[in-house]
C-alpha cells in the first residue's frame, strides 16, 4: 500500500510539473551573482549523437479501439454522461435490506472519544458498499469504513468502528480508533438514460427531452473520439519510433538535473510548511534510494522521448518556427495559468533561458511526432 502511495504521488507530479525540466549541464541552485551566465548553461548537444534512428517515416500502426458513433453506442454514451453527472442512481422501494454489493444512501457522523469530529460527517451520500468507496465519485474510503452496513435495515442507524491509518493527511486521526453512526436513508438501484428525469437532463445538460440528450451525446462522443482518436495514433506512432530507435547513452549531466529540478518543483508544490524529505519518506514508508529510483526511471523514459525525436528533428530540417511556437507557448500559459512568457520558462527552468530551452525542445518533439504521425499508415481495429 505505501509504495503504491508514492507511485501515486510521483504520476501526479510529472502531471503537474509537465514532461520535464531544461536541457542543462549543471544541476546546482544558481545565486543571484551567477544569473547573469544562465545562458551558458543551456545544454549544446545534438541528439543524433547519442541516437541510432530506426524507422520512423511510413510506420504502420493498428488502433486497439472502434470509435463508433452508432446508435448502441451513443445510448452507452448517454449512461456514461449521466453517470458522470451522478445521477445514475434513484431509490429502489423493492430493496429493505442492505447487501455486501447494495449501492446505499446514507447520512454518516464521525464520533472520537465521545463527539463528532470536524470533517468526519456527511449527509445525502450515495456509497458503493462492496467496494468501500462514494459510488458518485469513486473515492475511496479508509479500510472497513462500511463494513457495518451490511445487513441494516431501511431507516435503521447503525456503527462500526474504524482506525484510520498511521499516515493519515490529518495528524489529529492518524492511527486513531473511531465510530462512523450512518443512517440508512434508501437503498439505489442503477437508471439508464431511458429512465433518467428530463429535469436532472435539464439541469447537466441543458436538454429538455431524451430525444434532444440522444442528439446531445451523439455530438459529445464524435468529440470525443476524433480526440481519442487522434491522441492514441500519436502514442502508438510515438510508441513505434522508440520501440525502432536506440537512445546509446545520456548528455552528460542532465539525468541527475531532470531528477533534482523535478524533487524541487515537488517539494514546493505539495510540501507542508517545515516538511523535510526525511519527514516524507517517513510519512509514506518509502526510503530515499526507492523514491529517487522510481522518479528517474521516468525520467529517463522523458528524456529518451525527447533525443529520438530531437534527431528525427534534426534528420528532417524540422526546426521552431515563430507562429507556431507562438501558439504553443499561449496554450501552455493559458492551461498552466502563466501571466507572462516568463513565468512560464521558470516554471519549467531553474533560470529563464533554460526553461525556454526546455519549451522549444519539446516544441520541436511535438512538430517531430506530427511529422512521424502524418506519414504513418493507420489501421482501424482488426
Amino acid at each position: 500500500m505505501k509504495k503504491r502511495i508514492i507511485a501515486l504521488l510521483l504520476a501526479g507530479m510529472l502531471l503537474a510539473t509537465g514532461c520535464g525540466q531544461s536541457n542543462t549541464k549543471s544541476s546546482t541552485k544558481k545565486s543571484a551573482s551567477e544569473d547573469a551566465s544562465a545562458d551558458a548553461e543551456v545544454a549544446d548537444y545534438k541528439a543524433s549523437d547519442y541516437v541510432t534512428l530506426g524507422k520512423y517515416k511510413g510506420v504502420t500502426v493498428t488502433l486497439t479501439k472502434d470509435y463508433k458513433d452508432d446508435d448502441a453506442a451513443v445510448k452507452d454514451y448517454e449512461d456514461t454522461l449521466i453517470e458522470d453527472a451522478g445521477g445514475n442512481f434513484a431509490e429502489d422501494k423493492t430493496q429493505k435490506t442492505v447487501k455486501e454489493d447494495s449501492i446505499v444512501n446514507v447520512d454518516y457522523k464521525g464520533i472520537k472519544d465521545g463527539e463528532a469530529f470536524q470533517g468526519g460527517s456527511a449527509s445525502d451520500v450515495t456509497i458503493d458498499v462492496k467496494n468501500n468507496q462514494d459510488a458518485s465519485s469513486g473515492t475511496g474510503y479508509i479500510d472497513g469504513f462500511t463494513d457495518g452496513l451490511v445487513g441494516a435495515k431501511v431507516g435503521e442507524t447503525v456503527s462500526s468502528k474504524v482506525t484510520f491509518p498511521e499516515n493519515y493527511q490529518a495528524s489529529d486521526l492518524a492511527g486513531q480508533e473511531v465510530t462512523f453512526e450512518f443512517t440508512v436513508n434508501y437503498i439505489c438501484k442503477k437508471i439508464t438514460a431511458d429512465e433518467v428525469y428530463v429535469d436532472f437532463l435539464k439541469k447537466n445538460f441543458d436538454v429538455d427531452s431524451k430525444d434532444a440528450f440522444f442528439d446531445y451525446a451523439k455530438k459529445k462522443l464524435q468529440e470525443k473520439n476524433k480526440s481519442d482518436k487522434e491522441s492514441e495514433t500519436r502514442k502508438l506512432v510515438e510508441t513505434a519510433v522508440e520501440d525502432a530507435s536506440k537512445v546509446n547513452s545520456y548528455p552528460k549531466g542532465l539525468i541527475s538535473q531532470r531528477l533534482s529540478n523535478y524533487k524541487t518543483q515537488y517539494q514546493k508544490q505539495y510540501f507542508t510548511e517545515g516538511m523535510t524529505w526525511d519527514d516524507f519518506y517517513k510519512k509514506y514508508g518509502v526510503t530515499e534510494k526507492e523514491f529517487n529510483s522510481q522518479v528517474e526511471s521516468v525520467v529517463k523514459e522523458n528524456i529518451k522521448t525527447e533525443l529520438v525525436f530531437q534527431a528525427i528533428a534534426e534528420k528532417e530540417n524540422i526546426t521552431v518556427d515563430k507562429s507556431g511556437y507562438t501558439t504553443f507557448v499561449q496554450g501552455l500559459m493559458s492551461s498552466n495559468g502563466d501571466s507572462s512568457e516568463k513565468s512560464l520558462y521558470l516554471r519549467y527552468g531553474s533560470t529563464e533561458a533554460q526553461g525556454k530551452n526546455y519549451i522549444e525542445t519539446i516544441y520541436l518533439v511535438n512538430r517531430a511526432l506530427e511529422f512521424c504521425t502524418d506519414n504513418a499508415t493507420v489501421n482501424p481495429k482488426s
